[in-house]
């Protein structure tokens, strides 16, 4: 899994990196991001990022504000899930996500 995720990442199209990232952020395996999911995946990441302890201070609000931007953006019909399609058009036609895939791509195996 891990070779082939680095595979996806490093050489994997655009749609290929969004279904994986996608994939990451549905936690469940259902086909489908819930606010709850993917507020578990953007709290992940800010831990991974280790803040100081003087940043923690009002995280959990900047992570909702985060969290409730994306949902707006990305939820079209407003059925209060995110489907794969959904995800990967919005990510299509924002560029700072779109460019954000390809950080992958001076990944050498």
């Amino acid at each position: 899994d891990f070779i082939q995720t680095l595979s996806i990442l490093s050489r994997g199209s655009l749609e290929e990196k969004l279904t994986w990232t996608f994939a990451l952020y549905d936690i469940n395996g259902d086909g489908y991001v819930t606010k709850e999911e993917m507020t578990d995946i953007v709290t992940a990441i800010y831990d991974m990022v280790e803040l100081a302890p003087t940043e923690t201070r009002g995280i959990e609000d900047r992570i909702k504000t985060k969290v409730d931007a994306l949902f707006q953006k990305m939820d079209t019909n407003r059925d209060g899930v995110v489907t794969l399609e959904e995800f990967i058009d919005c990510c299509r036609n924002d560029e700072v996500i779109s460019n954000s895939m390809t950080i992958f791509d001076a990944i050498v195996l």
